[in-house]
């Protein structure tokens, strides 16, 4: 409940806050522009600001549309299920698959392999960045750092 009331009460302040730590420490930067970006992108799109993002409040916006259809018996979002749960978005879940498709565990996925996951299969030629006949996770996470946008300077 209080980060609701931040939200609504103090959004311009948080923002301008969670701005600021994102030059401050230099720790795991990538990780707070992140986070700082999705509560801005959170607070823009909460239209009657009731601290949760409903259907209509992600229309047109694909990659939230998609994680509001995984919650659970849940209509809407929550700042909280913006907020990665590793130390990066997606790659427990990526390593998890990734894993499970590589039958002969040498950490490679060949054509074979790939079919197993429908979109490296799909996308295998552009995955496979030296062009080895197989894809790395490493590869992978690659490709997904690069559909990230790009950062603004200060």
């Amino acid at each position: 409940m209080t980060a609701l009331i931040a939200i609504r009460v103090l959004g311009p302040l948080v923002l301008m806050v969670s701005s600021l730590a994102t030059h401050a420490a230099p720790g795991n930067k990538t990780m707070r522009v992140y986070n700082a970006r999705m509560e801005t992108l959170f607070i823009r799109l909460d239209v009657n600001r009731d601290g949760r993002l409903d259907a209509s409040e992600v229309q047109g916006r694909r990659a939230l549309s998609r994680r509001l259809k995984r919650q659970n018996h849940r209509p809407y979002l929550l700042l909280e299920d913006l907020r990665p749960q590793g130390s990066s978005p997606s790659g427990p879940r990526l390593k998890h698959h990734f894993s499970q498709a590589d039958r002969d565990n040498n950490r490679r996925l060949d054509r074979r392999e790939a079919k197993r996951i429908p979109w490296i299969s799909r996308n295998f030629n552009a995955l496979d960045r030296d062009r080895d006949g197989s894809v790395t996770l490493q590869e992978l996470w690659n490709h997904q750092r690069s559909l990230a946008p790009r950062q603004r300077r200060p």
